[in-house]
């Protein structure tokens, strides 16, 4: 009985991963977030509130919209964007990860969990 229980709860935890990957407070560390400005080849422009920062895309940057995973096709010009990744001393951004944010200025301070409750926005 025990077993079954732990086994359906594991199942229920795998299968509201997916739902909740488009949340940018479910990766590790702090994003540089902003609006595509240019994309060219593995590179692209990222304007921010204190300017805009080049970001290298690596044959290992992962690209996610919503709950699905992406190819650099779906970074277009305008879209609000979270890149998760190592700033080098130039200034360049070299990115690990790249949350798409949903069209309508998502912001997940402000989101309601699928649970119905507000994610708290850690500081």
């Amino acid at each position: 009985m025990r077993m079954t229980i732990a086994i359906a709860i594991f199942a229920a935890t795998l299968l509201a991963l997916p739902a909740n990957a488009h949340d940018p407070s479910k990766h590790k560390g702090k994003p540089t977030e902003g609006e595509v400005a240019s994309v060219s080849g593995d590179r692209l422009e990222l304007k921010t509130a204190s300017g805009v920062i080049a970001v290298s895309l690596t044959s290992k940057t992962k690209i996610e919209h919503g709950a699905d995973t992406v190819d650099k096709s779906h970074l277009k010009a305008g879209e609000r964007i979270h890149v998760f990744g190592t700033k080098l001393p130039s200034g360049e951004l070299v990115a690990k990860e790249i949350v798409i944010t949903p069209s309508g200025g998502h912001d997940s301070s402000k989101h309601e969990s699928h649970s119905g409750k507000k994610n708290k926005q850690s500081k």
